[in-house]
């Protein structure tokens, strides 16, 4: 039941009759698929995906245009009623590089685009089917992750500071005065230095 949960009931009706018809034993979800014309069949998997692309060069180049500030979309053109792309065309031309990228493409640059909304539009059904609340590993915000796993508030503590750098005060110039009593002091050190050495030799020579 998941597996064709998609499906119409037309289609199911389909495929299970057709499996009636023309198998010989009992069909795996992929074989009612098939049967059904849905995309899980590879031909018309590529059938879609290619009509998917033609729609996106047409839409292109006839809405999308860009604003002033380099912004590219279908409502930066000169239509002001243009048709809705179904979800999975949209997805899959901004996963595979926006509105900008398609009009600014180069006819060089065209069959890796198409490449790479080959593979986006075939992957589209794949991706929405994944519970993205898996995906998320951890919270952006400390007090976040604390709810989340029951941790105490006590627990939390703020990241140590910084060490408190100290700033030193430059000295000042020293004014005429002091460098006088400096000088006086530095000479009378030196006459009491020279007077204890004379004295020593005064001493020993005796």
């Amino acid at each position: 039941m998941e597996s064709l949960a998609d499906l119409s009931d037309y289609q199911i009706r389909l495929s299970v009759g057709r499996a009636v018809r023309e198998l010989e034993w009992f069909p795996k979800p992929s074989k009612l698929r098939e049967l059904a014309g849905a995309e899980g069949s590879a031909i018309n998997q590529d059938a879609e995906a290619r009509a998917a692309w033609d729609t996106v060069t047409r839409f292109c180049s006839k809405y999308v245009s860009n604003d002033v500030h380099g912004n590219y979309g279908p409502e930066h053109g000169s239509y002001n009623d243009f048709p809705k792309l179904a979800d999975r065309i949209l997805d899959s031309v901004r996963r595979s590089g926006g509105w900008k990228t398609y009009k600014c493409a180069t006819s060089e640059d065209f069959p890796f685009l198409q490449k790479r909304f080959f593979e986006e539009f075939q992957a589209w059904t794949a991706v929405e089917h994944v519970d993205s609340s898996k995906l998320l590993t951890e919270m952006p915000m400390l007090h976040l992750v604390a709810k989340s796993m029951d941790i105490p508030k006590s627990e939390l503590q703020p990241a140590p500071m910084a060490r408190k750098i100290e700033v030193k005060r430059v000295q000042e110039a020293p004014t005429p005065e002091q460098m006088r009593d400096r000088a006086a002091l530095q000479k009378q050190a030196l006459v009491d230095w020279e007077s204890r050495r004379q004295r020593k030799r005064s001493e020993g020579g005796a």
